[in-house]
This record gives C-alpha cells, structure tokens and sequence, in this order.
C-alpha cells in the first residue's frame, strides 16, 4: 500500500511540477481536495485501495506545503495600471 501511495503521490508531483510550483503552490487547497477526490475515485473498490488513494493525496499535500513554504505562493490577482482602462489578471507573490 505504501509503495503504491509513494509512487502515485510522486506521479501526481511529477505531473504538477510540469506547472509552475510556485503557482500551483498558491492554491494548495484546490490541489488537495482535487487529489484527494481523484484518488480515493482510482482506487475505489478496497479497503487497501482507499489507503492508498489518501496516503497519496496526503503526500502531495506536504510536498505542496513545504514547496509553498519554502519557495513561496504565487496567486492571479486583478491589477491596473497607471493607463490602462481595464485590470488584468497577473501574478503576484502572496504571504
């Protein structure tokens, strides 16, 4: 089960490193709930499979954590400036 947990965990890490950390990292939340639904639907069925499914998700959750910490957030914040008629979405660091 933990052999299955680690290498599903690190295949969902390798899939959202293909993004910018620092951005997936500012919505950690999302990524969690999402994780954590897509994989408790994969391995629906066993008792087994649905430890499996939420050690992953629990994995990629203290990875996300720990990149946020560590390399910081970025989030889409609306912003205008001097000369521009309309805010447009950039991204910015956040706390």
């Amino acid at each position: 089960m933990i052999e299955a947990a680690v290498l599903t965990a690190l295949g969902a890490i390798w899939i959202l490193s293909r993004f910018n950390l620092r951005r997936v990292a500012g919505y950690a939340t999302f990524w969690d709930v999402t994780t954590a639904g897509l994989f408790t639907w994969m391995f629906v069925g066993t008792y087994a499979g649905m430890v499996t499914g939420l050690a992953a998700s629990v994995i990629v959750s203290a990875f996300l954590t720990i990149v946020g910490r560590t390399a910081g957030k970025e989030r889409l914040k609306l912003e205008r400036h001097e000369g521009e008629a309309i805010a447009k979405p950039r991204w910015k660091e956040v706390d």
